[in-house]
C-alpha cells in the first residue's frame, strides 16, 4: 500500500500502479486535479488506485497503514517541517518507507534557508534545509536509516514552457546573468530525494 502525499493529477501514482503497487492512493486537495484523474480513471475501469481530494492534516493521526509514503515537492511548502515529517511518519506501519523529495540549499548541518519572501517567485516557500539539516530533522522526528539517495539541480531541460504549458516556467524564476540564482538572489533549485524508515 502507497500513499502519496501532494500528487496532483496522480501521475506518479500510475507509475507506481504500473510498477506493481497492490494499492495506491494519492491526496491532493485541487478539485481541478481530481478531476484530471477521474478523466484517466474512467478509462481504466476498477484499479486499485484513487485520489483523495483532502490535505495531509485531513487524514487520520497516527495512521499507520501504509508500506511507503511519498512527499514530492510539498515539504519547502509547509511552515512547520517538522510536523509534516510527524504526519508522514504517522501513514506508515511499522518498517514502512518514506520516500522524501524536496528543495534543498548547500550548507553545514542546521542550516536553513527561510526566504525574506518569495523563492524562485514562489510565495509559499518557508524552509529549505542542507541535506544535513534535513537528516537532522528525519532523526528528530523518529525516523531511522535516513540517507540521501540522490541530489539534482533543477534545470530547463526538466522545467520548461511547452506546447501544452505555456505559462512561465524555470527560466523566467532564474537570473538571467547568473542562472545558478534565483530571481531574487537565492542559490538555484537543488532537488534532493531521502529515503528513510519508520522503527
Amino acid at each position: 500500500r502507497i500513499l502519496d502525499v501532494g500528487c496532483g493529477s496522480g501521475y506518479h501514482c500510475w507509475r507506481m500502479l504500473g510498477e506493481g503497487a497492490g494499492r495506491v492512493i494519492g491526496i491532493d486537495p485541487g478539485l481541478l486535479f481530481l478531476f484530471q484523474f477521474f478523466s484517466v480513471k474512467d478509462y481504466l475501469g476498477d484499479v486499485p488506485i484513487d485520489l483523495l481530494p483532502v490535505r495531509m492534516e485531513d487524514l487520520p493521526a497516527d495512521l499507520e497503514t501504509f508500506d511507503t509514503t511519498f512527499s514530492m515537492g510539498v515539504l519547502y511548502h509547509r511552515r512547520s517541517p517538522l510536523d509534516h515529517l510527524l504526519e508522514l511518519k504517522g501513514t506508515l506501519r511499522r518498517g514502512g518507507e518514506l520516500v522524501l523529495e524536496t528543495l534543498v540549499v548547500e550548507g553545514p548541518e542546521g542550516f536553513s534557508l527561510m526566504p525574506e519572501d518569495r523563492y524562485g517567485q514562489m510565495r509559499n516557500v518557508w524552509f529549505l534545509p542542507s541535506c544535513d539539516t534535513l537528516l537532522r530533522w528525519l532523526e528528530r522526528t523518529g525516523f531511522r536509516n535516513a540517507r540521501v539517495v540522490d541530489v539534482t539541480p533543477t534545470t530547463t531541460d526538466e522545467q520548461r514552457s511547452t506546447d501544452w504549458m505555456r505559462f512561465n516556467s524555470l527560466q523566467d524564476f532564474l537570473d538571467p546573468n547568473d542562472p545558478s540564482k534565483t530571481v531574487e538572489g537565492y542559490p538555484g533549485p537543488l532537488r534532493a530525494t531521502v529515503i528513510a524508515e519508520k522503527p
